[in-house]
């Protein structure tokens, strides 16, 4: 009777470990998910953009669409929330320049010129010269952006463009061909391109190079106007710029021509804009 009851004690006690060892399985299994769960979550927060990238991607886009009134306001949230940040100030600037605001836009870029983003400070300065139509102003302030920025063809397209409206074809030839190599399907740089080799006197291959680029008739025509109006453009009068012994003479344009926009239908949505929009 001793026995069996001895039994049935250690027949409990087994019933007992099993279930214990049956728990901690269990406990141990729920550990191992709620850690992988854990992991994934964590994983998933660092994949997510976080808020204020966000809205960078939002001020960049309204950009990329032309919403420029749109981004300012979404620019001013963004620096009442986070502060200011250099890529904010950057697309500010160009938010300013494109509404309009010249003077304020002007400011912004010349705030940039102590910083990282001090290429886009001297390229925006740029475009307003170009808006004035101070072509040598404007091809100087390119140059000093594509000295810090020389692989970024928007910059090398400028100033090519620039150089030529200031009547400086052989200087344009260099940074029109870069740009052109490193953004082959650019379609303002092309048609820059076009305009230089018929101002030097190359239309067979202006025509060549027009062809290759598929440009509609309505672009090839604006080419040729505007080689036609860089070859008959005069320079300014020599009496009109002091001249010192042995120095350079600077030419700054007047502006009395209008600043034509090179080949804006083919230049829809590219990056890569006309000095003037």
């Amino acid at each position: 009777m001793a026995a069996a009851v001895v039994g049935a004690a250690g027949l409990a006690g087994c019933k007992s470990n099993s279930a214990e060892s049956a728990w901690q399985v269990i406990q141990q299994q729920q550990q191992e998910q709620a850690l992988a769960r854990q992991k994934e979550e964590d994983a998933d927060s660092k994949r997510r953009p976080k808020e204020p990238e966000l809205m960078l991607s939002m001020i960049a886009e309204a950009q990329r669409q032309e919403r420029y009134f749109a981004s300012l306001a979404y620019i001013e949230a963004y620096q009442q929330k986070y502060g200011n940040d250099a890529r904010v100030a950057v697309l500010r600037a160009e938010a300013l320049r494109q509404t309009g605001q010249t003077v304020m836009s002007e400011q912004a870029y010349r705030a940039l010129l102590g910083t990282d983003q001090a290429a886009d400070g001297w390229h925006g300065l740029g475009l307003i010269a170009g808006a004035r139509g101070q072509f040598d102003q404007a091809a100087d302030d390119f140059a000093r952006a594509a000295k810090l920025s020389p692989m970024d063809p928007r910059i090398l397209g400028d100033l090519g463009y620039a150089r030529l409206r200031a009547g400086d074809p052989a200087g344009a030839r260099v940074p029109l061909g870069q740009a052109a190599e490193l953004a082959p399907d650019n379609g303002k740089v092309l048609a820059n391109l076009a305009v230089l080799l018929l101002v030097q006197g190359e239309p067979a291959r202006a025509q060549r190079l027009m062809e290759q680029a598929q440009m509609t008739d309505e672009a090839r025509s604006q080419v040729l106007r505007m080689a036609t109006e860089i070859r008959n453009q005069r320079p300014p009068a020599a009496a009109s710029v002091p001249v010192v012994a042995d120095q350079p003479v600077t030419r700054v344009s007047t502006g009395g021509g209008a600043v034509v926009p090179v080949m804006s239908p083919l230049m829809d949505g590219l990056s890569n804009g006309p000095i003037v929009r």
